[in-house]
């Protein structure tokens, strides 16, 4: 009803309007009746009655309509300022001058200064200097090919005078004539990861120095051991003539010295085959003969810091399968950790057993410093480390190789009482290897 209701009132008002005219007509002024003229003026009456009230409801239509799109329009720019307003990003808005027309809050936590004294003024006075000229280089080349959107990194100052990096999408608006109009945009805040960047191709750099280094020393390790290889033959050759000759107590002289030479023969082993790169072979190792080699290896140097290596094994025979130059850098690598965190000396103990569950268990226990929680959730992140000169990527490294082979680490330590590192292997059974050694006979 309410769509017709000027139609209605309209056509009500004409035939109130017809009444009082025909009384006033033929009772008042008492005039002939006519048919014709009486329906010729009342269907006159009636369509301008009815053509009035419907423009009128059409335009009630139009008007209320309006009033709901003004509403929604009011409603929905509320949202969206309430949106910008909270957006950690900040959203901006300039002129063709590159005058700010809208800022959202984010400006102030972004650069410090308020929105009413960076409002109207010109963007590139929030640039650093040194950035400024290369912004405006590459946003006028951005405008001459007529590019819509554009993406550039800059440097600002804060209020505080802190300088950080900002990352800014800006959308490029044309006019008809192809002129800069304005733009709207965002911009981020990319400080750390600029600053992430930048470590990281400073580590790389280090990483590559280093490994340089190593390759080097790595070829000089296996210059060296070929070297003294050669005249230890000779030497050794020449005291077996002389064991032949001697009485016993200079045969027994002469055994200790076969004994250390045998010794040296073993670390030139290690040398050669920590120097030399070796393809990764999974076969079935003996991992107490690795646990042994690593402590002989690595005992002059524990010497040296007053640090005594003590290995334990309840079976001399403890067979996994995996990559033994692989497992020797992850046990050398976790004795010479434990070396360096006992400054004072002490003990390391290597222990190597199966278990209850018919694993092959093996744990490194220093008395060494010990760690925090803190740093014990962080072992094996990339990249970190406690020490001064560490790369962080040792134990990243060691944790792989075990993940390859398989196996579980677990680390207890407590400052003050030393840190110990479990390392859990799937055993290869005694049973299947003799009958593999069979087949292959």
């Amino acid at each position: 009803m309410t769509k017709y209701k000027g139609r209605i009132l309209f056509i009500a008002a004409g035939a109130l309007l017809i009444i009082i005219w025909d009384f006033i007509y033929y009772f008042v002024l008492h005039y002939s009746f006519n048919l014709q003229i009486d329906l010729l003026f009342t269907t006159l009456i009636l369509f301008i009655g009815y053509y009035t009230g419907k423009n009128y409801d059409d335009s009630n239509e139009t008007v209320s309509a309006l009033s709901k799109s003004e509403e929604k329009i009011k409603r929905l720019n509320e949202e969206l300022q309430l949106v910008l307003q909270n957006i950690s990003e900040v959203v901006f808005h300039t002129n063709s001058k590159g005058e700010f027309q809208f800022l959202n809050q984010s400006w102030e936590d972004f650069t410090g200064f308020s929105l009413k004294e960076s409002l109207h003024r010109n963007a590139l006075h929030f640039i650093s200097l040194n950035e400024r000229h290369e912004f405006l280089r590459l946003l006028r080349r951005s405008i001459s090919e007529k590019k819509e959107k554009t993406k550039i990194d800059f440097s600002f100052q804060m209020r505080d005078g802190q300088y950080r990096w900002g990352e800014v999408n800006i959308k490029l608006n044309y006019d008809d004539y192809g002129k800069l109009a304005g733009t709207v945009g965002t911009i981020s805040d990319i400080t750390e990861r600029i600053h992430n960047e930048e470590e990281l191709l400073e580590m790389n750099e280090t990483l590559a120095i280093e490994s340089q280094k190593l390759s080097v020393a790595g070829q000089l390790a296996a210059g060296i051991a070929h070297e003294v290889r050669n005249p230890l033959t000779s030497i050794n050759g020449f005291l077996q003539l002389l064991r032949d000759d001697a009485d016993s107590k200079t045969k027994e002289y002469l055994e200790i010295v076969f004994s250390e030479i045998k010794r040296i023969e073993l670390v030139l082993s290690e040398l050669l085959i920590l120097a030399k790169p070796q393809s990764v072979t999974y076969k079935r190792i003996n991992i107490v003969e690795t646990l042994d080699h690593v402590a002989k290896l690595l005992n002059t140097n524990a010497i040296l810091y007053n640090i005594e290596i003590q290995t334990a094994f309840k079976q001399r025979e403890l067979f996994i399968r995996g990559d033994e130059n692989q497992l020797k850098q992850v046990f050398i690598n976790l004795v010479k950790n434990a070396i360096e965190a006992m400054p004072h000396g002490g003990r390391i103990r290597i222990h190597a057993g199966l278990n209850d569950y018919n694993k092959v268990e093996i744990s490194f226990k220093d008395e060494g410093v010990g760690m925090k929680k803190q740093v014990l959730d962080k072992l094996g992140e990339p990249f970190f480390t406690t020490k001064t000169k560490g790369t962080g990527l040792g134990l990243t490294i060691c944790l792989r190789i075990l993940r390859d082979h398989s196996a579980d680490i677990n680390v207890q330590s407590e400052q003050g009482e030393g840190t110990t590192f479990s390392i859990t292997f799937d055993a290869v059974k005694q049973q299947g290897r003799k009958k593999r050694e069979q087949i292959h006979t």
